[in-house]
Protein backbone atom coordinates (compact mmCIF):
# COMPACT_ATOMS: atom_id res chain seq x y z
CA UNK A 1 0.00 0.00 0.00
CA UNK A 2 1.46 3.22 -1.31
CA UNK A 3 1.26 7.03 0.37
CA UNK A 4 -0.27 9.87 -1.44
CA UNK A 5 2.13 12.57 -2.66
CA UNK A 6 0.47 15.03 0.50
CA UNK A 7 1.23 12.49 3.34
CA UNK A 8 5.16 12.12 2.15
CA UNK A 9 5.54 15.91 1.91
CA UNK A 10 4.20 15.98 5.60
CA UNK A 11 6.54 13.10 6.75
CA UNK A 12 9.44 15.26 4.97
CA UNK A 13 8.72 18.58 6.03
CA UNK A 14 9.79 20.26 8.99
CA UNK A 15 9.36 23.04 11.60
CA UNK A 16 12.23 25.56 12.20
CA UNK A 17 12.83 26.55 15.68
CA UNK A 18 14.23 29.73 14.38
CA UNK A 19 13.52 31.27 10.65
CA UNK A 20 15.39 34.32 9.61
CA UNK A 21 16.82 36.01 6.60
CA UNK A 22 19.88 37.96 6.02
CA UNK A 23 20.93 40.00 3.53
CA UNK A 24 24.42 39.87 1.91
CA UNK A 25 26.46 43.21 1.14
CA UNK A 26 29.80 43.20 -0.61
CA UNK A 27 32.60 45.17 0.76
CA UNK A 28 34.39 44.85 -2.43
CA UNK A 29 36.70 41.55 -1.80
CA UNK A 30 34.06 39.46 0.55
CA UNK A 31 30.52 38.82 0.11
CA UNK A 32 29.05 40.09 4.05
CA UNK A 33 26.31 38.68 6.19
CA UNK A 34 24.78 39.73 9.46
CA UNK A 35 23.31 37.01 11.91
CA UNK A 36 20.17 38.50 13.28
CA UNK A 37 20.42 38.68 16.67
CA UNK A 38 17.92 35.88 17.85
CA UNK A 39 19.89 33.67 15.72
CA UNK A 40 23.11 34.78 17.48
CA UNK A 41 21.13 33.95 20.67
CA UNK A 42 19.88 31.02 19.85
CA UNK A 43 23.06 29.43 18.79
CA UNK A 44 25.64 31.39 21.87
CA UNK A 45 27.53 33.31 18.75
CA UNK A 46 30.52 35.29 19.88
CA UNK A 47 33.10 37.21 18.67
CA UNK A 48 35.65 35.25 17.30
CA UNK A 49 33.64 32.18 16.38
CA UNK A 50 34.53 30.82 12.96
CA UNK A 51 31.21 29.37 10.69
CA UNK A 52 32.85 26.60 8.65
CA UNK A 53 30.71 25.91 5.12
CA UNK A 54 30.50 22.39 4.39
CA UNK A 55 29.13 22.68 0.41
CA UNK A 56 27.68 19.02 -1.49
CA UNK A 57 25.97 20.62 -3.77
CA UNK A 58 24.53 24.32 -4.95
CA UNK A 59 20.85 22.74 -2.87
CA UNK A 60 22.55 21.07 0.12
CA UNK A 61 24.82 23.52 2.16
CA UNK A 62 25.74 22.76 5.96
CA UNK A 63 26.78 25.23 8.33
CA UNK A 64 29.17 24.53 11.40
CA UNK A 65 30.06 26.54 14.20
CA UNK A 66 33.44 26.97 15.22
CA UNK A 67 33.84 28.25 19.39
CA UNK A 68 36.80 30.73 19.58
CA UNK A 69 37.70 29.72 23.12
CA UNK A 70 36.54 26.10 22.30
CA UNK A 71 40.00 24.10 22.40
CA UNK A 72 40.51 26.23 25.66
CA UNK A 73 37.11 24.89 27.14
CA UNK A 74 37.74 21.14 26.12
CA UNK A 75 41.19 21.45 28.17
CA UNK A 76 39.63 22.71 31.12
CA UNK A 77 37.17 19.72 31.09
CA UNK A 78 40.00 17.48 30.25
CA UNK A 79 41.60 18.38 33.52
CA UNK A 80 38.66 19.06 35.84
CA UNK A 81 37.46 15.15 35.53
Amino acid sequence: MGITKEELEKILSFEPKIECVSTISSDGKNLLTRFPKELREFLDLKKGDKIRFLVEDKEKIFLEIIRHNAKEEKERARRNR
